[in-house]
């Protein structure tokens, strides 16, 4: 078998789409002939920690944790916060904070360039220097963000010159909170060049999207997409025919601020008027971290009464609510360059069957893979007469069939699976390592 060095600062005890990408991967790699090796961190800082992805991690695959060091935790110590988790996506940012905290930002923004994961790289790289001299490592993928990752990628690429694959997760400058950060022009010039100098050395790029593919293309030697994918063995048996007591409209994950849509909330609001029972039968779950803009919009439109808000909750369980939902609320974040967001949740969304009420651009990369499953058309972040026509005409099935929730016929979804994605991988690495 051929060796693989995988070098991710997500990995279990972690959670979310990161974690989930290469831990999937890893898994059918070993299927395709690859031995994989996994360098991570120790005691990392992780926006939700989910213990029961652990016992994912197959048995063949070796796991190497280094030391780190971790900005995160001074700028928790500075704000008060004692809490093992940290936000993602500026989740909860106040922008009118002490000089404090608005100093940390500051430094935050224009001293971790390219992000504040960037002390983990001394330690990557030696730890990954003596993984490749041990293991006879074929082949090293870096994968972001934190697009720090990508300068470990870098250096052994330089030093090693060893085939490599740089995978981006999310845009690397123009990530949206980038435009956020009181960051300078000069910032903005180097991050740009390291994004560059990142692109051009790897023998490949892989994205998650066709829209990152096109934002990435001419500065990158190859690029490929490679999409999240859902997981066969992660999707709970479905029940087509069990009637629930309230008709449900899910949330499940990060709700970041610019994912909070007033006209959702306001759709909702104005259909507890209209439709007779639906003010009783409404159940608004939200489960994950959610930003207090969302339920102070909530708040706003008299929908208080009809949210209820769980903490994060483990994949496995996650996926039964997914499942069991009415309806799921499927928001891309309302942000220039939006039309490229493909988040990791889309495709186990639709590998429930649920029904998705999606909000964001009309023609991107989304809403076409919505539309090729056979899904409903997304709604614009405007457009509140087709979320609430999408809105009613579920609940109304809901209502006359006795609580028992529509659910979307099975289709061909293999395309999106993860195996076939990693079988896409696998190509891509056979090649560069027989070359």
């Amino acid at each position: 078998m051929k060796n693989v060095l995988i070098i991710s600062y997500y990995w279990p005890p972690a959670s979310g789409p990161g974690v989930q990408r290469f831990l999937k991967m890893s898994k059918y790699l070993s299927e395709f002939g690859w031995n994989p090796h996994i360098l991570t961190v120790k005691n990392g800082t992780y926006p939700s920690y989910d213990e029961t992805l652990l016992n994912d991690v197959p048995e063949n695959i070796k796991v190497h944790r280094t030391k780190t060091f971790e900005p995160y935790k001074l700028l928790g110590f500075l704000s008060g916060k004692k809490s093992k988790n940290f936000s993602v996506g500026l989740i909860d940012y106040q922008p009118d904070k002490s000089l404090v905290k608005k100093l940390s930002l500051y430094i935050r923004a224009n001293y971790f360039i390219p992000d504040a994961r960037m002390g983990w790289k001394p330690y990557a790289y030696k730890a990954a220097r003596q993984i490749i001299k041990e293991n006879k490592i074929d082949c090293i993928i870096t994968t972001g963000p934190p697009h720090s990752t990508h300068l470990t990628g870098l250096k052994l690429k330089k030093k090693l010159n060893i085939p490599w694959i740089a995978d981006l997760r999310d845009p690397w400058v123009n990530i949206y909170y980038n435009s956020i950060f009181p960051r300078t022009e000069k910032t903005r010039e180097k991050d740009y060049d390291l994004e560059s100098k990142v692109l051009k050395s790897a023998d490949l790029t892989t994205v998650v999207s066709e829209g990152l593919q096109e934002e990435f293309y001419g500065r990158a030697k190859k690029i490929m997409t490679i999409f999240n994918g859902f997981d066969d063995i992660d999707m709970p048996e479905k029940t087509f025919n069990e009637p629930v007591e309230k008709f449900s409209v899910s949330y499940i994950g990060n709700f970041k601020p610019n994912q909070n849509v007033i006209m959702v909330w306001e759709a909702l609001s104005e259909l507890k008027e209209e439709e007779p029972g639906f003010s009783e039968n409404l159940k608004i779950l939200l489960t994950g971290n959610i930003d207090g803009t969302v339920l102070q919009a909530i708040n706003k439109n008299n929908l208080q009464d009809n949210m209820e808000k769980r903490e994060f909750v483990p994949h496995t369980e996650a996926t039964k609510m997914m499942t069991k939902s009415s309806v799921l609320l499927f928001i891309i974040p309302k942000t220039r360059n939006n039309s490229l967001i493909i988040t990791g949740k889309i495709f186990v969304y639709i590998a429930s069957s649920t029904p998705i009420l999606s909000v964001g651009p009309p023609d991107g990369d989304a809403a076409k893979i919505l539309s090729n499953s056979g899904r409903d058309q997304m709604s614009d972040y405007e457009n509140k007469l087709s979320f609430k026509a999408q809105l009613k005409k579920y609940y109304n099935h809901w209502k006359k069939n006795n609580g028992i929730a529509y659910k979307h016929p099975s289709v061909d979804l293999s395309q999106y699976t993860r195996k076939q994605q990693t079988r896409k991988l696998n190509i891509e690495l056979n090649q560069l390592t027989d070359e």
